[in-house]
């Protein structure tokens, strides 16, 4: 059962310029910087038109309930996104944890590819770093829309991170994820949950948004094999802005539906010898039983392969009906002399990519 929506209560008692939290506000684009086209005949509009610092001057209020610093690395819809502008994100959120002149960082970002970023980043932002709140957002309407959701998720976000500032306790947990329509869903855990609607990302993991985050959280227990902080956070310098073999790995998406030509797309793989290859099947992973030969050849010649399953939940873990890969898991054959065959468990089809694109990454930089 999803959590129910509230809204955060803004601040009441008065502060002065010098007391305000110090907010840093990184603005990437998206929806939440749309505007809609004028004329359409249709309900049409283009994103990442509006800076980070215009969407702050357009809520009444807003500006004065911090002192702010805005940043723009760059401006697209989150469907452009590129391993590019990952590292670059990265690279920044990094210097603005480490300033001493920052309280809390927002993020503004496309839903597109919402999951796909924080999880990216949760895998490679160093832990250690991750000691001041850390919140994205964003909309599911443009800003010029009526009902834009922007300005209550980007008013929401601020007033979750200020309230999680830390405080004289003795433990200490910064939230760092997704503050959107008054709920908060950590980053391993955001998944966009449908194309429309404003609660898009209200999963079974998210929460109401205050400052009791960490304890709900744990009650709710998400899943143990999504990761764990700063996993992959050695293989990228800290201002690390391009990575030319991150960047040319590829890890392709095969769907086996009937009549798809799933055994036609895995023969095309031969030639290419992607990094690895994740295999959506149906059901709990099942791969057809004419994929099995091809799928052997590629990991004989160094092509990884992930069982995944094209259902939305449930997962994919080891057993079932398909086995005929066993001999190819981690620890049975000498390192780094063939692929690598292993289950998506818990991850989501795009987790799925970014974890074996890390994965296949570390193997290939220090030979694990």
């Amino acid at each position: 059962m999803t959590a129910r929506r509230t809204r955060l209560m803004t601040m009441t008692h008065p502060q002065t310029l010098d007391t305000l939290p110090r907010v840093a506000l990184v603005a990437t684009g998206g929806t939440i910087a749309g505007t809609l086209i004028e004329g359409s005949e249709t309900w049409a509009y283009e994103s990442a038109q509006r800076s980070g610092e215009s969407l702050v001057m357009n809520i009444p209020g807003l500006l004065r309930r911090a002192q702010w610093h805005f940043e723009q690395p760059y401006s697209i819809g989150s469907q452009n996104l590129e391993l590019t502008h990952m590292l670059q994100l990265r690279a920044a959120l990094i210097r603005l944890l480490r300033s001493p002149n920052v309280d809390a960082i927002l993020v503004t970002h496309g839903t597109d590819t919402m999951e796909d970023m924080l999880y990216f980043l949760y895998l490679t932002l160093p832990a250690p770093l991750l000691t001041k709140p850390l919140v994205f957002t964003g909309a599911m309407l443009p800003s010029d829309a009526d009902n834009a959701d922007g300005p209550v998720n980007l008013s929401g976000a601020l007033d979750f991170a200020v309230q999680c500032l830390p405080c004289d306790q003795p433990v200490y947990e910064a939230p760092f994820g997704l503050c959107m329509q008054g709920l908060f869903t950590a980053a391993q855990c955001v998944e966009k949950q449908s194309t429309a609607g404003l609660d898009a990302f209200d999963g079974p993991y998210s929460m109401l948004s205050d400052s009791n985050w960490f304890s709900s959280l744990n009650t709710l227990s998400p899943p143990a094999d999504l990761g764990v902080p700063g996993q992959f956070s050695n293989l990228f310098g800290t201002d690390t802005l391009a990575h030319p073999l991150f960047e040319a790995m590829e890890v392709p998406i095969v769907f086996c539906v009937p009549g798809n030509g799933p055994l036609r797309q895995l023969n095309d793989l031969l030639n290419r010898k992607p990094a690895s290859v994740v295999v959506a099947a149906p059901g709990h992973g099942n791969i057809p039983e004419f994929c099995v030969p091809v799928l052997r050849r590629l990991l004989l010649n160094g092509v990884s392969v992930v069982r995944a399953s094209r259902v939305a939940a449930g997962g994919v873990e080891q057993g079932g009906e398909f086995n005929a890969l066993d001999d190819f898991r981690e620890g049975t054959l000498p390192a780094g002399t063939v692929g690598v065959y292993s289950e998506s468990g818990s991850l989501s089809l795009s987790k799925c990519v970014v974890y074996e694109r890390l994965r296949v990454l570390t193997r290939s930089l220090i030979g694990l």
